[in-house]
């Protein structure tokens, strides 16, 4: 059996991101050890009576092997006497080189999520709970992921980068790029704080830095063509102040309708309906599928703004 797995699918990459790719901290790799016990078992106990293996740590030892062209994981290790899990861990903890360190991680989610989704254990599955261990488990990685700053995350069955998907290869890192020009210093560094405080669970923080480094962005613009703004302007009058001055061409304006609406009422009210005023005593909770949304809008919009300035 050949494996297509993350190793052979990714190349290593030399430019910045926000992310970190050649590293796997060692709490980190600890922390998806537990992962593995959660899932399978100490020696695959949890699996037995869904499927017939006796030892799933015989079964991914031996495909992993195969596939690194070794006979062992880990140098001098006895199956019959240190056990198979044991060598998968100690592989897994051990293995220098983070792409085939993912490879393991990838591996037994891969195949523990075929498990808890295959019809044919459909009832075996239910009825033992490894379904629901087997999402909390992918939620806890791809957190750990985040925790530790680090750019990969488990969807529909594989690791994947981060900027290998469209989102952060096309509107993400090109933002970067515009934001690590000198003038746009303060921008970029209220943008990398949007993304911290989105790693570390602090939503309404990373909504309050995107509206700053959106902000900014425009302040940089308008105060480099000597557009007049006051220091204290808000991202509605920096918005319109930017439209007036034809940062967008008038003759398109009929066309940006919707770009305007979103500039005028995305980021900002995002902010400030979820997070900015008025929340009271009790802190409304936000959810992180729109604090992400908001990220990305973020950057897009800085993206177009700084290239619509290039071609005023």
């Amino acid at each position: 059996m050949v494996l297509e797995l993350f190793s052979k699918r990714n190349k290593p990459k030399k430019d910045t991101d926000l992310y970190l790719y050649d590293v796997l901290p060692n709490p980190f790799r600890v922390q998806v050890t537990y992962l593995f016990n959660d899932l399978f078992g100490k020696h695959g106990e949890k699996l037995r009576t869904i499927i017939n293996v006796d030892d799933i740590y015989k079964e991914l030892v031996e495909l992993l092997a195969r596939d690194f062209g070794v006979y062992h994981l880990v140098e001098n290790y006895i199956h019959e006497i240190h056990g198979y899990n044991s060598e998968y861990v100690n592989g897994f903890l051990t293995e220098k080189n983070v792409d085939r360190a993912i490879d393991y991680i990838e591996l037994a989610f891969s195949i523990s999520n075929n498990i808890a989704t295959m019809d044919n254990y459909k009832d075996e599955v239910e009825l033992s709970g490894f379904n629901k261990r087997n999402e909390t488990a992918i939620k806890e990685l791809n957190y750990r992921f985040d925790e530790h700053n680090l750019g990969y995350q488990f969807v529909e069955g594989q690791i994947i980068r981060r900027d290998n998907t469209f989102t952060h290869s096309a509107i993400i890192k090109p933002s970067l790029e515009i934001l690590s020009r000198k003038r746009f210093k303060g921008a970029s560094a209220e943008f990398h704080k949007a993304h911290e405080h989105y790693r570390s669970g602090k939503y309404h923080e990373s909504l309050n830095e995107c509206l700053k480094a959106f902000e900014s962005t425009m302040r940089i613009i308008c105060d480099k063509q000597k557009w007049a703004v006051r220091d204290t302007a808000t991202a509605s009058t920096l918005i319109k102040v930017c439209f007036e001055n034809n940062l967008i061409p008038s003759f398109w304006e009929s066309k940006f309708t919707s770009l305007k609406t979103l500039l005028e009422s995305g980021v900002p009210t995002a902010r400030n309906k979820l997070s900015g005023h008025g929340a009271g005593s009790e802190e409304k909770e936000i959810p992180r599928y729109i604090v992400e949304y908001a990220i990305n809008m973020t950057a897009s919009m800085i993206l177009f703004l700084v290239q619509a300035e290039e071609n005023l």
